[in-house]
């Protein structure tokens, strides 16, 4: 197996990790604090760090560090306006339906956009068909989200 391979495995198991261990924060903060207090704040503490890595980055390479295209800029600004959503929107339906099925949903849309992007190519990767098998991992997938809902 190549090591780019394993190393993309790897750092795609850390970052379900850490949405995990955000995913579980976010449902007992807003409960405490409210759903879109949660998503505000966690977003305010995330752009602070962010911006101290940001600040050092730039001291260490210089102002071209955050220099970025004007299409990117509106990138980065919606897939931020995104991300404020999608802490709230954890915080909201996680106490609701369960950490596990809350996350086996959220991963099941990112799924069926992520099946989206691949078979347009929209992520600006040569296009992936559609097939049955990758269809039926999805289903599968839904499947998975219906026996991890609760059975109150």
């Amino acid at each position: 197996m190549k090591s780019s391979l394993i190393l993309g495995v790897v750092a795609a198991l850390g970052t379900g990790l850490a949405i995990g261990v955000q995913s579980t924060l976010s449902s007992r903060l807003g409960p405490l604090i409210g759903d879109l207090r949660t998503g505000l704040l966690m977003n305010v503490m995330g752009g602070i760090i962010a911006a101290l890595i940001t600040a050092g980055l730039m001291f260490r390479y210089g102002q071209q560090y955050v220099l970025v295209p004007r299409t990117a800029l509106l990138m980065l600004v919606v897939a931020g306006a995104l991300g404020v959503g999608i802490i709230t929107g954890a915080a909201y339906s996680l106490p609701r339906i369960g950490i596990a099925a809350g996350l086996a949903t959220i991963i099941l849309a990112q799924l069926l956009i992520s099946v989206l992007a691949d078979t347009t190519g929209v992520g600006h990767v040569e296009p992936i068909p559609l097939t049955l098998r990758r269809v039926s991992g999805l289903l599968v997938m839904a499947v998975a989200v219906y026996l991890l809902l609760p059975t109150e």
